[in-house]
């Protein structure tokens, strides 16, 4: 089963926890386990799973800020973004989460969540689930 998720960011940067939209899609699979693969489908947003409050996420930004230095971006299209294609890329796209009684496997403080680099916009999350 293949099913998507829209989330609207409202920052340049920002994260957003969306644990609970994937397992309200789960809540309608025919399954009680398997495999959940979440994929965001843009080049300046990314998916991870980490602990999401008290100010963890502005802790991932300021990482990704620094992991990836200000230098002159060779972008043709638009060198203003460069940065958050490197930074998307860094990060990853996807990732695949078991499930288990229609609830996804994580530990106690993790979230799966969206990491806007380039905002405000819509994204789009393609959830799959599979055995």
């Amino acid at each position: 089963m293949i099913d998507q998720i829209r989330i609207e960011t409202n920052k340049k940067k920002e994260i957003i926890p969306f644990t609970k939209q994937i397992e309200n899609i789960l809540e309608k699979v025919n399954r009680k386990e398997g495999v959940c693969t979440i994929f965001v489908r843009h080049t300046t947003a990314a998916i991870s799973v980490g602990e999401v409050g008290e100010g963890t996420d502005q802790d991932f930004l300021e990482v990704m800020e620094r992991i990836i230095p200000d230098i002159h971006f060779r972008h043709a299209h638009d060198p203003s973004h460069a940065w958050s294609h490197m930074a998307s890329s860094l990060v990853g796209q996807s990732l695949s989460v078991p499930f288990q009684n229609k609830k996804l496997l994580l530990g106690n403080w993790q979230e799966v969540f969206l990491m806007e680099f380039d905002g405000p916009r819509e994204r789009t999350v393609i959830i799959s689930v599979h055995e």
